[in-house]
């Protein structure tokens, strides 16, 4: 079990120990992916490591009437016709659940598959396995786009 002596062993002989910038870690802490879609809409995602605010996900979606932005904790819609802002506050995970990870997103997606299991009925599923299945493989694209330094299309 963990204990002073255990740990500094640990920090001493293993990788734990290791200064990140001189490790042959090749993990990026900041990267910007651009999507261009079919329809010609695109999209970027902007990952930064060193933040005030580590672990904050903070979204914007900018459409032709209005924008979005989510801070994890609230969504506030803006319309560009009527200069109208209006605020949502989605409930939160338990305080008690382990899930709390992705900004309680992963407490919902487990509740909403047990909802889908618990009554045999697909339809009450927010996301099913090919949405999955398309968002990791933009994943796997954009990962693979940093490493050889070129445009991946899918």
């Amino acid at each position: 079990s963990p204990n002073v002596d255990t740990i500094t062993e640990a920090l001493r002989t293993g990788p734990y120990g290791r200064c990140v910038y001189s490790c042959d870690n090749d993990v990026v802490d900041n990267q910007v992916v651009m999507f261009q879609y079919k329809d010609g809409s695109t999209a970027s995602f902007t990952m930064v490591a060193f933040t005030e605010s580590q672990c904050a996900r903070k979204t914007k979606v900018f459409g032709t009437t209005g924008e979005l932005t989510g801070d994890g904790t609230t969504i506030r819609h803006f319309d560009f016709l009527t200069r109208v802002v209006t605020e949502y506050t989605p409930s939160a995970p338990p305080a008690t659940s382990k899930l709390r990870g992705h900004g309680g997103a992963d407490y919902f997606l487990v509740e909403n598959f047990v909802e889908g299991v618990r009554t045999n009925n697909p339809e009450v599923l927010m996301t099913g396995a090919a949405e999955s299945l398309k968002s990791h493989l933009m994943v796997f694209a954009a990962e693979e786009a940093r490493l050889k330094d070129t445009v991946i299309s899918l």
